[in-house]
């Protein structure tokens, strides 16, 4: 079914595309991906004299492995992956990247590092300066913990369902906000009930607008980064941490390769990858 309608999509951006292309209203095709191949969207334009550019913000090949696991048939996949990743750059006449380790990434894998280049996310600042005009909420004394995103394994969810039940089972007042939705959402509910903190864990159970997702976290007192140990999380560097520093909220996440490449110790509170147990502790080696 997915692969339907991202074909579905494809071929009618494509039909869109040369159409506004035909009216002489685009000069530039800007492609994000993944998956590489919605550039297909552009090639007609870019025949017709339109610069193709692709913006990749994930690697497909990470994300397949992230969903399907470590396999041999998964491996030829991912080799597959790999080389449409390089001939999708070599198609567009300009490459931009998240981060460095992407392009590095790229580079890697046959890539002109001259075509790439790095434009990092951020948060938009009339966003942000919006969400911290508004009321802060009242506070009942818990200390509150937000996540907000989407809810799959490999960001690890559970994994701070787990962290509120080991707190709450020592007797801290400490309660979670999750935002958002996903493939596992139902599981971190249940998982919420089964170790008795369903009434200390609270869910949005769906995606809210930017605006009110971040005003709902805008109140707590730590943003949450609980992403597991994987390939696709070592390049990582989640929009939703920027936000978390935009807004002024301090920030508990899993030492991973890109995070830890781009703040220090001293701006972040760094905990071991994929432990609840180990949640605000730097590392498990003293308080965080």
């Amino acid at each position: 079914m997915m692969a339907i309608e991202y074909c579905a999509f494809t071929i009618l951006a494509a039909v869109w595309v040369l159409v506004l292309r035909g009216r002489g209203k685009i000069g530039v095709v800007e492609v994000h991906s993944p998956p590489e191949f919605l550039i297909l969207s552009g090639l007609l334009p870019k025949l017709l004299g339109a610069q193709l550019l692709l913006d990749v913000r994930d690697l497909s090949s990470h994300l397949w492995e992230a969903r399907f696991g470590a396999s041999r048939r998964n491996s030829i996949v991912v080799g597959l992956l790999r080389r449409l990743e390089r001939v999708t750059c070599a198609l567009a006449d300009a490459v931009v990247t998240v981060h460095d380790p992407y392009k590095t990434q790229l580079t890697a894998r046959g890539v002109e590092e001259r075509r790439i280049a790095v434009v990092m996310n951020s948060p938009e600042e009339s966003l942000i300066a919006g969400v911290k005009r508004l009321p802060a909420p009242s506070g009942d004394g818990e200390f509150t913990v937000a996540y907000h995103g989407t809810i799959t394994h490999w960001y690890g969810v559970d994994l701070l369902v787990q962290a509120i039940a080991l707190l709450r089972g020592q007797e801290r007042r400490v309660r979670a906000v999750i935002v958002g939705e996903g493939d596992e959402l139902e599981r971190v509910r249940e998982l919420a009930a089964e170790l008795g903190v369903g009434d200390s864990v609270s869910f949005s159970n769906r995606y809210l607008p930017i605006e009110e997702a971040l005003g709902t976290v805008a109140g707590t007192d730590c943003g949450i980064i609980s992403n597991r140990p994987s390939e696709i999380n070592r390049f990582i560097l989640p929009n939703k941490l920027f936000e978390y520093v935009a807004l002024g909220i301090p920030v508990v996440s899993a030492r991973l390769e890109t995070v830890a490449a781009h703040f220090d110790d001293d701006e972040l509170t760094f905990c071991r990858p994929g432990d609840p147990a180990l949640a605000g502790r730097r590392d498990g080696m003293g308080d965080g």
